[in-house]
């Protein structure tokens, strides 16, 4: 059986893991999606359920919230103990070889590797991907994106959705597939090129930015800069809906530390200008929301 494992602390705004579930669920179907709270049997071996599952699934995504790091029972870090399941559900994975991907909520940032057990290290060394609230929608959207080669939607679900209407399905879906097609190949043709914005930061300095866009099927590749220094672009794709995102990195020092700053990207077309958000996330914390408003050179 192949899927997604959802590994996430009950304790550490576990609403998130289950709204993350209910967007999975819509693609990929609620049997390759993996939730202990839902999808474990009362009377069953709880870890001999979640080693089985964690052997049989594609990818394994690990819901990091603020409180998941220093989560304590009895004055003692849960994660200090070797018991303590989601210690066990990551160091299972790690050791499996499954893809383990990072997933940020509720603003927190990627724990320093000697914050963790040394076990759990190699966790911060995979690309985190961040939801927020504000984006949840496209976030969630560039999470699906990415997960799609791993896990496919069931044939079974293909053919149900087809036998719903029979003929007058296949006419609706050709239809839909054409819009969307035309919408996309304009999408691609509007975005490909170069852009400028004058960008002001929440600490007050201006900068000039240079985006600059390549399209391969839904794929969006290129640069955009950040404070005048061009950052290649990484997940970038266009959605169902039109809107694009994409992400870029960095790095930031303070107190004579470095560490990585991620930049997330979402945004439209208006008018033929490409209108941006940009918010930036690192371990010390995350600036304020820019807007841009970028038009073509």
């Amino acid at each position: 059986m192949s899927g997604v494992f959802i590994c996430y602390r009950r304790d550490d705004r576990p609403g998130f893991a289950a709204r993350l579930a209910e967007g999975l669920e819509r693609v990929f179907g609620a049997k390759r999606v993996f939730r202990d709270v839902e999808d474990i049997a009362p009377g069953t071996d709880f870890e001999a359920v979640i080693v089985e599952r964690l052997r049989e699934v594609d990818v394994v995504l690990a819901v990091i919230g603020p409180g998941w790091l220093n989560s304590g029972y009895e004055g003692r870090r849960r994660l200090d103990d070797p018991d303590d399941f989601v210690r066990m559900e990551l160091i299972t994975a790690l050791e499996a070889g499954k893809p383990v991907w990072p997933v940020l909520v509720g603003g927190a940032s990627l724990p320093l590797a000697d914050t963790l057990p040394e076990d759990l290290q190699p966790l911060v060394r995979r690309q985190a991907i961040v939801l927020s609230d504000t984006g949840w929608r496209d976030d969630v959207a560039r999470l699906i994106h990415a997960l799609r080669p791993l896990v496919k939607v069931p044939a079974g679900r293909r053919r149900f959705l087809l036998a719903l209407g029979g003929v007058s399905a296949l006419a609706v879906i050709a239809i839909v597939w054409r819009t969307i097609g035309l919408q996309r190949s304009t999408m691609n043709f509007e975005l490909v090129g170069k852009w400028q914005a004058q960008v002001v930061y929440g600490w007050g300095d201006r900068y000039t930015e240079y985006i600059e866009f390549n399209v391969v099927g839904r794929a969006i590749h290129g640069t955009a800069s950040f404070l005048g220094v061009p950052r290649i672009i990484e997940e970038g794709a266009i959605a169902d809906n039109g809107n694009i995102f994409f992400v870029t990195r960095s790095e930031a020092e303070a107190g004579g530390e470095r560490r990585r700053l991620t930049h997330r990207y979402r945004g439209s077309f208006e008018g033929g200008r490409l209108l941006l958000i940009l918010e930036s996330i690192n371990g010390f914390g995350a600036y304020y929301p820019v807007k841009i408003e970028a038009e073509r050179q």
